[in-house]
C-alpha cells in the first residue's frame, strides 16, 4: 500500500479548518499529541481531495455522487475525525478509522456507523481521461506475465488476473495478480515489474502474502502454490527473506524474470545465506578532542532542545525532536554541515551565527506546531521517538545497556542501503536491533527481518568488535533480539500474518507503547512472537 508523500498547502480553507478542529477539540480532556493525530488525519485527507479532479464518494463499491453535490465535510470532535454529507434528502455520518491513498489517486476512508464497519472510497470523476502512464506501464505488464505463465506451463488456463488496488484487503495496484491452473495443479503468481523502485519489488512478498491469505479466507485457494515473479537483477533482498519465510522453496517460490529475453528462471534458495554485506567502522570519541568541543558547542545552542546522537558511520547528528539540523564528521579533517534541506559548510564565525539563528527558528516554529505538518521546521516523528529513547533505552526493555546505544547504523546489501533505527546489547551481552514505527507499515515485519539477517551475518563473523562497536563487551553467541516499537494501536492489521510466516527461530519482541509517547515513552504492551 502506498502512502503518499504529501506537501502542506497553507490555502485559507485549511487555515479555517484547523480553527474549527482547535475549537472543537479544546478542553474535552484529551492529550494534544492525541488531538494533532486526528487534525492531522483530517487535513491529509483534505489535501488528498484537493488533488483530484471532481472527486466523486463510493460506498461499499457503490456509487454516491460527487462531494459537491453531497457536500461532503470532514469533521474533528475529541481525538475522532467524522465524515458527514447528505444523501437523497438523508444525513449520513460516519467515524473515519483509518484513510490510506493508492498511486492512481484513490483515497480509501474506513469507517465505523451505527456499530458497523465501512468502507468508503473518494475517487476521481475522469479517472479513465487523465494521464496515467504508470498504470498503463503496469497493464502492459500484466499482458506480459500473462504471456509469460502461457509459455512456461503447458495447457496453462487463466482464471483470473488483476493489476487493480484492493485497498479494503491492503492489496497495492503495483503488482500483477494471476489465478491459473496448469495441468491439474492451481497456482497464484504476483509480479512486479522491471520499472519499479526496489522498495516496490521487495514489498511482493508481503503483498503476495496477504493476497493468498485472503484467497483463503474466501475459500478460493486451498494448497494453489504461489510464485513470485521479480526482475532477475532485484532479487537479492527477497532471496535473503524468502530463506526464513514457512513453505518457501515449497508451496512459495522465486522466479526469476527477464522481460528483455521473456524467460522465467526459478532461483534456488540453498544459497539464500550469502549476503553481499558490508559494516562501517566506529570511531573513539574522547572528551577532550577536538570533535568533542564541536559537539558541546552546538549542544550549548540550546542545551534543552538539542539532543546529540552518534551513528554508526563516523557522524554525530544533531535533532531537535527527530528534525536533523546539523551533522558532524568525525576524524582527523573534522566537517561540520547544517542547515535544513540544502546544507552549507560552517567555516567561519558568521557560519555559526547562521546556525544559532537555524536553531532559534526550528525552536520557535515547533513550539507554536499543531500537527499540521511543517515541511521546514516541523518534528520528525520516528526520530522524534528515537531521541526520546536514546536518553534511556531500558524503558523499552530493562535487560539493554544504555552504555552502548547506537542510532542509524547503516546496514548495507549489496545496493539496497537501510539504516538499523538503534542498535544496542543486553547486560548479558546479546545484541538488540530496535526498529521504530510511529505509524501503519505492511513492511515492518519484513524490513526488521532485513535488519536481522544483515546484524545476525556481521555477527557470526565478529565483526562489530573488530570495527569498533561495543568495546570492552563480550558478545554472546545467541541471535540477536529483534524489538519492533510501535505505538500500540498503530500496529497494521496485517501484522499478526505476517508475522506467523517468519521462522519461529527470529527472536521477534513486539512493544507497543503509549500513543501520547511524545510526552513520555511508556511500554503498556511487551510479548515474545514466536
Amino acid at each position: 500500500m502506498s502512502h503518499q508523500i504529501y506537501r502542506i498547502r497553507r490555502t485559507s480553507g485549511l487555515i479555517r479548518g484547523y480553527s474549527r478542529c482547535i475549537r472543537e477539540t479544546a478542553g474535552r480532556g484529551w492529550s494534544d499529541a492525541v488531538r494533532q493525530e486526528s487534525l492531522q488525519l483530517k487535513v491529509r485527507i483534505e489535501q488528498w481531495i484537493q488533488h483530484m479532479a471532481d472527486p466523486v464518494l463510493y460506498r461499499q463499491g457503490r456509487r454516491l455522487g460527487r462531494l459537491k453535490e453531497l457536500h461532503l465535510n470532514l469533521d474533528c470532535v475529541a481525538r475522532n475525525v467524522f465524515l458527514s454529507c447528505h444523501i437523497q434528502g438523508s444525513k449520513l455520518r460516519a467515524r473515519v478509522l483509518r484513510a490510506v491513498e493508492d498511486d492512481f489517486g484513490t483515497i480509501a476512508l474506513h469507517t465505523q456507523r451505527q456499530g458497523r464497519t465501512e468502507f468508503f472510497e473518494i475517487r476521481p470523476e475522469l479517472q479513465t481521461l487523465l494521464p496515467r502512464p504508470l498504470l498503463e506501464t503496469r497493464r502492459d505488464f500484466q499482458g506480459l506475465v500473462e504471456k509469460l505463465i502461457g509459455r512456461h506451463f503447458p495447457n496453462a488456463k487463466i482464471l483470473k488476473s488483476s493489476v487493480a488496488s484492493d485497498l479494503e484487503h491492503s492489496l497495492s495496484g503495483k503488482y500483477v495478480r494471476v489465478q491459473f491452473q496448469s495441468g491439474g495443479s492451481r497456482w497464484l503468481a504476483i509480479a512486479a515489474g522491471p520499472q519499479e523502485c526496489q522498495s516496490t519489488i521487495d514489498g511482493v512478498l508481503s503483498n503476495g502474502l496477504l493476497w493468498r491469505a485472503l484467497l483463503k479466507q474466501q475459500g478460493l485457494a486451498g494448497s494453489d502454490k504461489m510464485m513470485l515473479l521479480a526482475p532477475s537483477h532485484k532479487l537479492q533482498v527477497l532471496k535473503s527473506r524468502l530463506g526464513w519465510i514457512r513453505g518457501a522453496g515449497r508451496d512459495l517460490q522465486l522466479v526469476a524474470m527477464d522481460c528483455e529475453t521473456e524467460t522465467l528462471t526459478p532461483v534456488d534458495l540453498r544459497d539464500c545465506g550469502n549476503l553481499d554485506t558490508a559494516l562501517t567502522q566506529v570511531r573513539t570519541l574522547s572528551d577532550s578532542s577536538h570533535d568533542a568541543e564541536f559537539i558541546r558547542r552546538i549542544v550549548s545552542l540550546a542545551p534543552e532542545y538539542i539532543s546529540c546522537d552518534r551513528t554508526g558511520n563516523n557522524y554525530v547528528v544533531f535533532r531537535i525532536r527527530g528534525l536533523e539540523l546539523a551533522r558532524l564528521q568525525l576524524g582527523r579533517r573534522s566537517r561540520l554541515t547544517f542547515g535544513l534541506g540544502a546544507m552549507r559548510l560552517a567555516r567561519s564565525e558568521s557560519d555559526w551565527a547562521r546556525l544559532k539563528s537555524l536553531v532559534a527558528e526550528v525552536v520557535m516554529q515547533q513550539g507554536s506546531y499543531s500537527g499540521a505538518g511543517n515541511p521546514r521546521g516541523g518534528p520528525r516523528p520516528e526520530r522524534w521517538l528515537e531521541s526520546l529513547l536514546l536518553q534511556d533505552v531500558r524503558v523499552i526493555d530493562a535487560r539493554l545497556n544504555p552504555r552502548f546505544i547506537y542510532p542509524q547504523v547503516p546496514a548495507f546489501l549489496g545496493s539496497d542501503r537501510g539504516m538499523i533505527d538503534i542498535l544496542s546489547v543486553t547486560s548479558e551481552g546479546r545484541l538488540a536491533i530496535l526498529e521504530l514505527k510511529v505509524s501503519e507499515d505492511i513492511e515492518l515485519p519484513m524490513q526488521s527481518l532485513d535488519y536481522w539477517l544483515r546484524v545476525r551475518w556481521h555477527h557470526s563473523r565478529n565483526e562489530f568488535q573488530t570495527r569498533g562497536y561495543f568495546a570492552g563487551v563480550t558478545l554472546s553467541p545467541l541471535p540477536p533480539l529483534l524489538f519492533l516499537v510501535c505505538p500500540q494501536f498503530r500496529y497494521h492489521s496485517s501484522f499478526p500474518l505476517l508475522i506467523g510466516q517468519i521462522d519461529s527461530s527470529v527472536p521477534f519482541v513486539q512493544v507497543g507503547i503509549n500513543e501520547d509517547w511524545r510526552q513520555g515513552v511508556r511500554v503498556v504492551l511487551r510479548r515474545t512472537l514466536a
